[in-house]
């Protein structure tokens, strides 16, 4: 952990301005009265570099320090609530109106001082004010500062959208869109539309949820259309009607004026072009798939061969290779085809031996059916609501 700059100390009227790390640092105090003997108050921003895990950016914090010994040792006795921490503490963006809500966030007490943690990371390219208001009977110490904007880099656009197939089952359930940078979050429902062949949107067709779903780097969207309405006999699609009907075209349009990070437009619309087919109804069945088997001594990727597609992230994390005491073979997997062919590309050469390709049973296809059960169920027949989790293996040989 290491500071990256100080923002203020205490006093009379004062202004001080630095630029360290290339954030810009500033602080203005009202008039006050003198110090008092002994080391004033300064506001810090902070990087804490121990939270930077697996390659992660460090996390930026705010602590005062230092704080009279005598009020820490109180307020470890007794801690302030959250209210009183931020009335004493408050962290607000620096622009916009000044009643602004104080920045959520955790409070906690450190060695001399008093660190506050960002619910969220500060913005690069926003300013923030912080204010330290002790004691209750002085003016508060203030400081203002600003993260440094990030290069952006290109214009964002749309990679791929998954199924990928030029049919899909009018059943399907779920789509990921992939873009090649961090996108907005919040309201993204917005700029997605699902159009019928002669142009008409269907109407609600997504399930809009509060916590999108989004991949941890922010470019990749997990969208869901509303079950109710793919599910057979439910309200939602009596009332409604399907989203998707067997025999028709449709449209899933991504807008172009859809934010990215830095709030500028993708580069440009994205159009997926598809026909709806038959429901799938069926329980994947790995014993059906095809396995093309490599050569001892090579490095061929071993081929699967699927009979339908299936669903794309899915098959990159619940399908692998085993040897013949149950670790793992070091290999990078590759999905293709449509979504209908995976191979497996190992890090060294073939041993002759017996393999097995291991399935995990949560393994789906797009419609929600699992490996040996389906997703539409028989309502009068018994349901596991949380089936035992199984690992189904396939042998081979590699000679």
């Amino acid at each position: 952990m290491r500071p990256i700059g100080v923002l203020a100390s205490s006093g009379s009227v004062r202004v001080s301005v630095a630029v360290c790390g290339g954030i810009l640092l500033g602080a203005v105090l009202s008039t006050g009265e003198p110090d008092e003997p002994g080391e004033s108050p300064r506001i810090l921003l902070v990087e804490r570099t121990d939270a930077g895990q697996g390659g992660a950016e460090p996390v930026r914090v705010i602590e005062v320090r230092p704080v009279p010994a005598e009020l820490l040792r109180r307020w470890r006795q007794q801690p302030p609530t959250p209210a009183q921490w931020h009335a004493l503490f408050p962290v607000r963006v620096a622009d916009g109106p000044a009643d602004r809500p104080p920045l959520a966030g955790s409070y906690c007490l450190i060695t001399d001082g008093i660190r506050f943690e960002p619910l969220y990371p500060l913005a690069p390219g926003h300013a923030y004010v912080a204010e330290w208001r002790w004691p209750p009977e002085r003016p508060p110490l203030r400081a203002t500062f600003r993260i440094p904007a990030v290069e952006p880099g290109p214009p964002v656009r749309v990679l791929a959208i998954y199924p990928s197939a030029a049919t899909l089952p009018e059943n399907t359930l779920r789509f990921y869109v992939h873009f090649s940078g961090e996108m907005s979050r919040g309201d993204v429902y917005r700029y997605l539309r699902l159009l019928h062949e002669d142009g008409t949107e269907v109407p609600h067709p997504f399930l809009e949820l509060d916590e999108e779903l989004w991949s941890g780097d922010g470019t990749r969207l997990t969208l869901f259309f509303h079950p109710g309405r793919v599910k057979r006999e439910l309200a939602s699609r009596e009332e409604q009607g399907p989203i998707l009907e067997a025999g028709r075209r449709y449209t899933l349009v991504v807008r172009q004026d859809w934010p990215d990070k830095y709030g500028r437009p993708l580069q440009m619309e994205y159009r997926y072009a598809f026909v709806a087919g038959p429901a799938e109804e069926s329980p994947i069945e790995p014993q059906q798939w095809k396995l093309v088997v490599p050569q001892a001594g090579s490095r061929q990727p071993l081929l699967v061969r699927l009979p339908r597609p299936l669903d794309y992230a899915l098959l990159e994390r619940f399908v692998w290779l085993e040897n013949n005491v149950g670790q793992r073979v070091p290999a990078t997997s590759c999905v293709g085809g449509g979504e209908r062919l995976l191979t497996f590309n190992p890090q060294t050469p073939w041993l002759p031996g017996t393999y097995y390709l291991a399935v995990d049973s949560r393994l789906e296809d797009s419609c929600g059916n699992r490996v040996g059960r389906p997703f539409e169920v028989d309502v009068f027949g018994p349901v596991t609501r949380t089936p035992p989790l199984q690992i189904v293996r396939l042998p081979f040989v590699v000679r």
